[in-house]
């Protein structure tokens, strides 16, 4: 319970800092998932590949990038978290992995917040859609937090011997977003791409998060929960493992 309570106020305390900086706030983020759906949507219609066998374009596009940016601003954020909140450690009941784990829950309930209202959006724009079930949405953004926490710790361990690694990971996304399945569905992929998917578990639930609104979307046909869960079991452990490590080994230089 006072791991719980520690987590819930570093969670407060990321969310004055994270969006009390700026006019916006929370709105800024909601603007920024809604201009990527938005400018994506306008391609596909000008290049005349605008509709998704099983699920309305918008709501195909919204699932994607919220899935993707749970994964990804996790990964980043937590990659900062405790170089940003070094001084926080001092107090005894304050972890490392409190500090990455605020971050993590942060950002997966902010961006849950803003598919919601952008989910609302695009049924009040007459886009209508079925919840068969929550199941492979809740399933798909808790295996995506974790995969984002261990890779986020792995690389905040890295980062204590070279900050380059930054870099590296803000280059890693770029590309990503364009292999995990945000903007496209398996159905589009040439025979010669199928790799892909049987080894990119974050592919894999993205696709499979999107049959949570559609009977008939085959997304969550690609599944591999055996090689998903083992991936993110052993990204988590090893992350949490190596920090430990590395942090042990400095602490005594």
């Amino acid at each position: 319970m006072v791991q719980i309570r520690v987590v819930y106020a570093l969670m407060l305390r990321e969310t004055k800092s994270v969006f009390g900086r700026s006019k916006f706030g929370y709105l800024w983020v909601v603007i920024q998932t809604a201009f990527n759906v938005v400018v994506i949507w306008v391609i596909r219609a000008v290049v005349h590949s605008g509709t998704i066998p099983g699920l309305p374009l918008p709501v195909f596009l919204i699932c994607g990038f919220t899935a993707w940016r749970i994964f990804s601003d996790t990964v980043t954020k937590v990659m900062m978290a405790v170089e940003a909140n070094n001084a926080l450690l001092y107090f005894s009941k304050v972890r490392y992995f409190d500090l990455a784990l605020a971050r993590g829950l942060l950002i997966t309930a902010t961006n849950l917040v803003v598919f919601v209202i952008l989910m609302t959006i695009a049924y009040l724009l007459g886009y209508s859609y079925p919840i068969p079930s929550l199941w492979p949405l809740l399933y798909s953004i808790t295996l995506l937090l974790l995969l984002g926490l261990g890779i986020g710790l792995i690389c905040c361990a890295i980062r204590r011997y070279t900050e380059s690694v930054g870099v590296l990971i803000s280059m890693i996304m770029r590309i990503g977003v364009f292999i995990s399945g945000v903007m496209f569905s398996l159905s589009h992929l040439p025979s010669s791409m199928k790799f892909l998917i049987d080894w990119n578990p974050i592919l894999q639930l993205v696709e499979y998060s999107r049959t949570s609104f559609s009977y008939s979307y085959t997304g969550g046909e690609s599944l591999r929960p055996g090689f998903v869960s083992l991936v993110v079991i052993v990204t988590l452990l090893g992350g949490m493992a190596l920090e430990v490590v590395t942090r042990t080994k400095t602490d005594k230089l």
